[in-house]
């Protein structure tokens, strides 16, 4: 039988999964936050990663990446779930000017990675988001807290 409880994993632990069974490098934390309703909600198919919210002096961005999302540009990343599966499929990151603030968001393929780990992934669950480089491609790493 399959544990339904939330799986939480260390920052070791992550950081030791990244280095040897991925191959990365370079293992930021960028966010911790709640997931929020409409993190989750279907007709959203996105994680907002607020930029007010962003761990202070973090920089998990290239200068090129910066760039493209200041330019309205998207690019593809890769995405662990919170039991250090990786999503087959990749994610789209991309910058969301608001009135209040901007964010950074995962979208494309977001809802099939929340079926994949609905067991983790509910409303008012605390998370924290990671980054980390593989081959130079950016990726994340959603954790639950």
């Amino acid at each position: 039988m399959i544990n339904s409880k939330p799986m939480v994993i260390s920052k070791q632990m992550l950081e030791e999964f990244i280095t040897n069974g991925m191959n990365g490098k370079d293992l930021k934390l960028v966010l911790k936050k709640l997931l929020y309703e409409s993190d989750l909600r279907k007709n959203q198919n996105r994680l907002s990663m607020p930029m007010n919210q962003l761990e202070k002096n973090i920089e998990f961005l290239t200068e090129n990446e910066k760039e493209d999302l200041e330019n309205g540009k998207e690019f593809e990343v890769g995405l662990l779930g919170p039991r250090l599966k990786k999503h087959e499929k990749p994610m789209m990151m991309k910058m969301w000017r608001l009135k209040s603030t901007s964010s950074y968001v995962l979208k494309t393929n977001w809802n099939e990675f929340v079926e994949e780990n609905k067991k983790d992934l509910k409303p008012r669950s605390e998370i924290q988001v990671w980054s980390f480089r593989k081959d130079n491609q950016l990726f994340f790493a959603l954790l639950y807290v």
